[in-house]
């Protein structure tokens, strides 16, 4: 993945080019086709995703609680607590996504500590809504 495609990322601001590309280099892109699941509820979760394109909705019991799109991540709270997914999320339209799985994640967050809290902030606003 290239920096530029995470280049406006929140979640990455104030971080130097050279570390959004080290980053980057840990993610991959996939494509998701509208009315796809991309995490589903009580999985066990092992991957990361940000929206590079496109919207999500994220469901929680069935019930809408969210919906993200270009920028917005998503994954987090389970690699993060080691609990099952708390939701489901599936794409509204196709969807480009950048996608990094759980060792990576670990390897991010012990690098980056000002990521991490960030990360994990956003973990525990999630859990309690």
């Amino acid at each position: 993945m290239e920096t530029s495609d995470l280049a406006g990322v929140p979640l990455l601001q104030g971080m130097s080019d050279d570390q959004v590309g080290a980053i980057a280099s840990q993610f991959r892109e996939v494509h998701v086709r509208s009315g796809d699941e991309v995490t589903h509820e009580d999985d066990h979760g092992a991957t990361f995703f940000i929206v590079l394109d496109g919207s999500v909705t994220v469901k929680v019991h069935d019930e809408k609680v969210a919906e993200l799109g270009p920028g917005d991540h998503f994954g987090e709270v389970a690699l993060v607590t080691g609990q099952r997914r708390n939701a489901t999320v599936k794409a509204i339209d196709t969807c480009r996504l950048a996608k990094m799985l759980a060792w990576d994640f670990s390897e991010l967050i012990d690098a980056h500590p000002a990521l991490a809290a960030r990360i994990a902030t956003a973990a525990a606003q999630r859990q309690n809504d």
